[in-house]
């Protein structure tokens, strides 16, 4: 009997460098470029209408009319009912006057919109808050890079200036998984629960959840007008959380982008450069969160981070993203264009 000659350990190692390689191809092939579901829509859950046109007036009667009609007693005049804010209106609350531009990297203000850009330093860190003002719920937009639901991926600075953005933040990068909350400008896209979840209600509300404490069909009775899963949470009931729902990797060092909320119609995103020794190695998620508590954030929640990470405002890159940043599927915008359907 002839017994096969056994391969050559070089062979071997090729053969199995092989596999690997076919093996991430895969992987990159799911995860860039096949779409991850379908790019419909499965619930609008916020829809605004129309703004209401003013009543006319009913006709006065011609004269020749009025000298033949009975004589009849003049109405009482109805008096003017007492404004109602609207859910997701701020006007009541939007500041007026001119904006504080010392020690800020730049401004911008116009009847709908305030910003206020700032730059903070730590001991290792560089860090960027954007403090803004909106005057309607509906000025707190996000976007999706190829300008549709599973669009692909593009830089967020790219996604920004197709939208005409003022101000941008990398978002939560939805296409690099298969699960997790996803509502954008009042439609909910994917409704698969995994890891900690941000709501932005359309009453101007923000709220971070637990996943274990999270109900998508309460989230959709209370109008979730824009939804995130990437995370952690970042504030436990004003404090820093004891731990965070993710890996270890995420909790160190690294740049970081994140959202925080202050009250209906006043938020901020915070952007921080890192893994550059000689400028900025980053926060830790635990010094991310204490920054926020440190702003006065009453909710703050952790976008996708490390190289995805970047802040555009007013056209312009801020800061030094890592590598120059990283082609994802969504940003968070204001002002600019409206989202698209």
């Amino acid at each position: 009997m002839r017994h096969k000659k056994p391969l050559s350990g070089i062979l071997v190692i090729l053969l199995d460098l092989l596999g690997i390689g076919a093996a991430l191809g895969i992987y990159a092939l799911f995860l860039f470029v096949l779409p991850s579901g379908s790019d419909q829509p499965l619930k609008n859950i916020v829809l605004f209408g129309a703004t209401p046109t003013a009543t006319q007036p009913a006709e006065t009667p011609e004269p020749a009319a009025q000298a033949n009609a009975p004589a009849q007693a003049t109405p009482a005049p109805t008096p003017s009912p007492t404004p109602v804010a609207v859910p997701g209106d701020f006007s009541a609350t939007f500041p007026t006057g001119e904006l504080d531009e010392e020690n800020t990297v730049g401004t911008y203000s116009d009847e709908n919109l305030r910003v206020s850009v700032t730059e903070h330093h730590t001991d290792d860190a560089v860090y960027f808050v954007a403090d803004v003002w909106v005057r309607n719920i509906q000025g707190f937009k996000t976007a999706f890079s190829g300008d549709k639901y599973n669009g692909g991926y593009e830089l967020p600075s790219d996604t920004a200036q197709k939208n005409s953005a003022v101000l941008a933040l990398s978002g939560d990068c939805y296409r690099a998984r298969n699960q997790g909350i996803v509502i954008r400008n009042g439609v909910l896209y994917r409704d698969t629960l995994s890891g900690d979840v941000c709501i932005l209600y359309a009453d101007g509300t923000m709220e971070s959840y637990y996943e274990s404490q999270f109900d998508l069909d309460a989230a959709i009775a209370r109008g979730a007008y824009q939804g995130w899963s990437f995370g952690p949470k970042l504030i436990d009931n004003g404090q820093v959380p004891s731990s965070f729902n993710t890996s270890d990797a995420i909790v160190g060092h690294n740049p970081r982008a994140a959202i925080g909320y202050f009250a209906p119609g006043h938020y901020c995103l915070v952007y921080v450069d890192g893994r550059q020794a000689d400028y900025s190695r980053g926060l830790t998620m635990q010094e991310l969160s204490q920054a926020m508590i440190d702003l006065g954030c009453v909710d703050a929640y952790n976008l996708d981070g490390g190289q995805s990470s970047m802040m555009i405002f007013q056209g312009e890159v801020i800061g030094q993203p890592y590598k120059g940043g990283r082609e994802i599927s969504d940003i968070v915008y204001f002002g600019g264009n409206d989202p698209k359907a």
